[in-house]
């Protein structure tokens, strides 16, 4: 795909998306220097917005995905806090999450540092593979 170097030029844009509908791709990050494009594409909706319908803004910032399908849990106990909230500042390696899959729970851990922007799921939400479950502005430890 040939383009003039801008990543988030409309002609570019248009032609990623024309291609991208021919796919059966549900997420893409492209990162070009100081541009990041992510999309993410929802089984069953289609990228116009119907009548009446706003769209919906992108989330800001990088996402933790889950490494596999299970129910989204955000604390260790009902009785505890949970792990990770909006305003955090994480380090990799920290746990922000449990997804429980076949009665066992399994940690997900940072990848990146940064401060928790917003968390995408609700406690005891079916979550996927891959799902976003918190986005992330990256940064150091001295945010």
């Amino acid at each position: 795909m040939a383009h003039d170097g801008r990543l988030l030029d409309p002609a570019t844009l248009r032609e990623l998306l024309r291609h991208l509908e021919q796919t059966d791709v549900d997420e893409l990050e492209v990162v070009s220097g100081e541009a990041r494009l992510y999309l993410r594409r929802e089984p069953g909706k289609r990228g116009a917005v119907g009548p009446g319908e706003r769209p919906r803004e992108a989330p800001a910032g990088v996402p933790i995905v889950a490494p596999l399908t299970g129910v989204f849990y955000a604390r260790s106990s009902p009785d505890q806090s949970p792990y990770v909230a909006p305003g955090d500042v994480i380090q990799p390696g920290q746990v922000v999450a449990l997804i429980e899959t076949m009665k066992l729970f399994n940690e997900v851990v940072a990848e990146i540092a940064g401060e928790v922007l917003s968390i995408a799921v609700d406690e005891g939400d079916l979550i996927e593979a891959g799902q976003p479950i918190l986005y992330v502005r990256p940064g150091g430890a001295a945010l």
